[in-house]
């Protein structure tokens, strides 16, 4: 914590999950900032995501583990999943996989921005903010135009607007590389679309049956087949229970195929559909997928090739600006988590001042850089993975014992050799 309120000033960009803990973060430790938001309000889309070992970690750090806790679901045995196979009628089980320190915990997205906004103070914020353009030409404070026709300056501008961040474009080709533009024209689609359902966990269970709807209703899985996975875990106290089935087009195989023009990444779609897409899938997940009435399909996209700068000047990017990808791992949010965690290490610490900041930024692609991009480039792995298309591709139980183990890499992080790292840099450097 800072003993008195820095020399420079800071924005965040963006106010979903990684724009407001980094908020929280630098507002805590009297850091000046302010947080601008393109919608009319905080909101998040989507549904159930998991936070495990290595992001609980961070939000305890962060004084946000109490706040997360009020609407976390926690597994029995600390199971993160149990992998079957999706098309055999008995759904064979392959192997569990299980988080050592403490469950991969899940839940709802809303609710947990909901539990972070009570913790931004109503007057550093400002809502129906678009970011237009950025300048920093004179090297000292960035300049943002929004399209309302409003113009902001700051310090340090932080782009945690998301995988079409408009920030990123402001970052420089030569040191990131050529996916450092602004919006969606170098995004890659992974080849898969994403159906997803909410299901309440009477209808679920109806349909299963008291035994099995029970059964699945409490215990994570991930169903395998080919080109396709689905996997289900309770939100909501188990009031609810999350399912994404996945459908990948490899006709480009092993290429990705071409996002088809003209499209939209999120659509509406109809059960039919969906049951088409899955209809060699076992008795009991047709019967999970049909109490899905109206499914929405979502186009998982990914920065590729991933960038090898998040900075350039007092610009930075965060969270899925930086490091947006695919959801196979349970991971990212956790990344943005980790990257507001640092960066509020980074930014209070007593050696970084204005006149040095440009400079202590380096610190952060230094660290954050091969974490945040591994962890994204083998969530793109891990979805081709599950669907027979990597380790034990032809052999299916040689791919359950893979998977027990192939997740301690992100969930064993050390925080606190990373903040280590940091302070030594820090104290050679500046």
């Amino acid at each position: 914590m800072t003993s008195s309120p820095k020399d420079f000033s800071v924005v965040i960009i963006g106010g979903g999950i990684g724009g407001l803990t980094l908020a929280i973060g630098l507002h805590t430790r009297r850091i000046p900032v302010r947080i601008f938001e393109s919608a009319p309000r905080f909101a998040e889309i989507g549904a159930g995501i998991a936070c495990g070992p290595n992001s609980q970690e961070a939000l305890k750090r962060l004084g946000l583990y109490e706040d997360f806790l009020q609407f976390a679901d926690f597994p029995s045995r600390n199971l993160f999943f149990q992998w079957r196979l999706a098309e055999a009628e008995e759904n064979t089980l392959l192997s569990e996989t299980f988080c050592k320190k403490y469950g991969m915990a899940s839940i709802h997205r809303a609710e947990l921005l909901d539990t972070f906004i009570k913790r931004v103070p109503e007057e550093i914020c400002g809502f129906g903010k678009r970011l237009k353009s950025l300048h920093q030409d004179d090297g000292k404070k960035v300049r943002m135009e929004f399209e309302d026709g409003t113009v902001e300056e700051a310090d340090l501008v932080i782009g945690c607007d998301g995988i079409h961040s408009r920030v990123r474009g402001a970052l420089d080709p030569t040191t990131a590389g050529p996916s450092a533009v602004a919006g969606s024209e170098k995004l890659v689609w992974s080849g898969t679309w994403a159906y997803r359902g909410l299901i309440p966990r009477t209808t679920f269970v109806s349909a299963l049956g008291p035994e099995k709807g029970e059964f699945y209703a409490e215990t994570a899985q991930m169903m395998l087949a080919k080109d396709s996975h689905l996997l289900t875990f309770p939100i909501q106290g188990g009031k609810t229970v999350n399912v994404v089935a996945f459908k990948t087009d490899r006709t480009r195989w092993p290429e990705r195929t071409a996002f088809p023009k003209g499209e939209s990444w999120t659509q509406e779609t109809s059960q039919q559909a969906l049951l088409d897409d899955f209809a060699s899938y076992s008795s009991d997940l047709q019967k999970m997928l049909r109490c899905i009435e109206k499914p929405s399909k979502w186009a998982l996209h990914q920065i590729v090739p991933s960038l090898t700068s998040y900075t350039n000047g007092r610009v930075i990017v965060t969270g899925d600006a930086a490091h947006g990808g695919t959801p196979h791992q349970g991971a990212m949010a956790g990344q943005a988590i980790e990257d507001a965690l640092f960066l509020s290490h980074l930014l209070a610490h007593p050696k970084v001042h204005n006149g040095n900041l440009t400079k202590a930024l380096q610190v952060y692609d230094q660290i954050r850089v091969p974490r945040a991009n591994r962890v994204l480039e083998s969530s793109l792995e891990a979805g081709d993975t599950y669907e027979f298309r990597g380790v034990g591709a032809d052999d299916p139980q040689k791919l359950g014992q893979h998977l027990v183990e192939r997740f301690d890499h992100i969930w064993d992080y050390d925080l606190d050799e990373e903040n280590e790292q940091m302070n030594r840099w820090i104290e050679e450097n500046l």
